[in-house]
């Protein structure tokens, strides 16, 4: 006796927040690296700019909460 399945209906709102969180983070992770290389790149070259660390870090943490928001969008959409 043959049976046959139903074909189950694809849930595009769990694939749609993957893509939402995975590219989401794609460009917070690509501004952290330029921020990073530049960084290192200043130090490399003069070695007294060292004392901007901070001033990095700060910039990283405003990059960083783009990748924040697209995090917490996933729960605001349904």
């Amino acid at each position: 006796m043959l049976t046959y399945f139903a074909a189950e209906a694809i849930n595009t709102g769990v694939i749609g927040k993957g893509l939402m969180i995975g590219l989401g983070f794609v460009g917070p992770a690509i501004g952290i690296g330029i921020i990073g290389g530049n960084y290192l790149q200043a130090v490399g070259r003069n070695p007294e700019a060292a004392k901007f660390f901070g001033q990095a870090l700060v910039f990283v943490a405003i990059v960083e909460l783009f990748g924040l928001l697209a995090f917490a969008s996933t729960f605001i959409v349904k």
